[in-house]
């Protein structure tokens, strides 16, 4: 049913994979090597455009002048709010209509638009994703944002990127940035996929910047995580481009 009503949502029959992680972590070598695997196709930023997608979906599913209604409208006409009684599901009600919103049509409706007018897949696609830096950016419906991606987008997976601080603030824009700014902001988003991957350990990856220079060995258990077999002499050829022949502050 989910497939014939959200087709774009449901056409990558392997689900998704999200790069989360920040500016400068040299997460578009992560997300060449994403593609490299026959079938991905794993997009670059969008400007966060999820999360107003996930915003709006949180507003439907907790505000209470949607939650209430909606519960409301199933119930008997005798059985509903006395106090209500004379204006719900009237044109009196200043929240008229508000009962008629389902929210996980909704919600399904806005991600499928997302996959087929933002995402873009081509056909074919078996695991489809985007990575991105800015979903940290509110920290405090970090959570909820990849929850409300968990539920929606079938057979999630989430891929942390993480790289030392220091490295970080010599990098690109972060260099006109007080040290200790970064230092923070760094640590506030590590702990913050250190704290989701823990309650999701099984949907979770994180990578360490750093250790892509060890080569294929180490990209190879991202691949197992994924359970994936790409072509080694690909993903060699991609590792020796972006860390030796292009230096990591170029790649976000």
């Amino acid at each position: 049913m989910n497939e014939e009503r959200y087709p774009s949502l449901y056409a990558p029959k392997d689900g998704y994979v999200f790069v989360v992680t920040y500016g400068r972590s040299g997460s578009t070598l992560t997300q060449s090597l994403l593609n490299s695997i026959p079938g991905y196709c794993i997009r670059g930023e969008n400007g966060n455009l999820l999360y107003h997608f996930s915003r709006a979906a949180a507003v439907v599913s907790n505000w209470d002048n949607f939650t209430w209604r909606q519960d409301e409208i199933l119930k008997p006409i005798d059985q509903r709010r006395k106090e209500i009684a004379d204006t719900f599901a009237t044109p009196k009600d200043p929240w008229y209509g508000a009962e008629n919103v389902n929210t996980d049509e909704f919600s399904r409706a806005m991600m499928d638009l997302f996959v087929r007018e933002v995402l873009h897949i081509p056909e074919q696609t078996r695991v489809a994703g985007f990575k991105e830096i800015r979903f940290h950016e509110d920290r405090n419906f970090f959570h909820s944002y990849l929850e409300t991606i968990k539920k929606y987008f079938p057979n999630s997976r989430f891929i942390f990127q993480t790289r030392d601080y220091s490295s970080v603030s010599q990098s690109g824009w972060w260099k006109s940035r007080n040290k200790s700014d970064v230092k923070a902001m760094v640590e506030a988003a590590d702990q913050l996929y250190k704290n989701f991957s823990e309650n999701n350990p099984s949907i979770c990856y994180t990578i360490e910047y750093e250790r892509y220079s060890e080569g294929t060995k180490y990209t190879r258990e991202l691949f197992d995580f994924l359970r994936e077999s790409p072509d080694m002499d690909k993903v060699s050829e991609i590792l020796r481009e972006k860390l030796i022949h292009c230096p990591p502050e170029h790649y976000t």
